[in-house]
């Protein structure tokens, strides 16, 4: 068998995947408060705080599930790793990133190394797509024609309720099942 644990740590799915797993458990508690505060807020400054709570929830559910992504990535890479074919992060994020992308892409990964993914957990990732790129950080986007829409429209970029805590969690453990030697 090889020797998989002899991968550097900044290689490793399994720091990935111990990475995506804290930030899911963070973004547990704050949607939790953020459902609580919700329920009782009565004045503006709440309602700023419900909504920082309910944005910064999904930033750490987006970067949880990208991360988990990016673990399989690895995985898949495993053995490019080992014989020093992918030498850095760097080294790993050429094999799938296109030209113009941020690195930040789901379906990059998905797409590169052929993951098989169901429709409801497309669904999923394409509601926290924006959270990674841009939405956890930014108002608004840093693609012109999408912010004029969303001044016209309204800026909706995703949503986060109480059943994502569950879809989430087992779209990370189907992926660790995936990751299994």
């Amino acid at each position: 068998m090889k020797r998989y644990n002899e991968i550097k740590s900044s290689l490793s799915f399994y720091t990935y995947k111990e990475h995506s797993l804290s930030l899911k458990m963070a973004a547990d508690d704050l949607l939790e408060k953020a459902i609580l505060l919700n329920k009782v807020r009565v004045d503006d400054s709440q309602r700023i705080h419900v909504l920082g709570l309910f944005r910064g929830c999904m930033l750490l559910y987006g970067v949880s599930l990208e991360l988990i992504l990016k673990a399989r990535g690895l995985y898949e890479e495993r053995d490019n790793i080992l014989s020093g074919n992918i030498k850095s992060y760097r080294d790993f994020m050429r094999k799938w990133q296109p030209r113009k992308g941020d690195g930040h892409g789901y379906f990059d990964i998905i797409e590169f190394y052929k993951l098989s993914i169901s429709k409801s957990e497309n669904e999923l990732l394409s509601n926290y797509q924006d959270y990674t790129r841009w939405a956890g950080r930014f108002p608004f986007p840093n693609d012109f024609n999408k912010t004029e829409m969303m001044e016209r429209e309204g800026r909706y970029s995703g949503k986060v309720n109480a059943k994502h805590k569950v879809e989430i969690q087992l779209f990370i453990d189907n992926q660790i099942e995936q990751m299994k030697l």
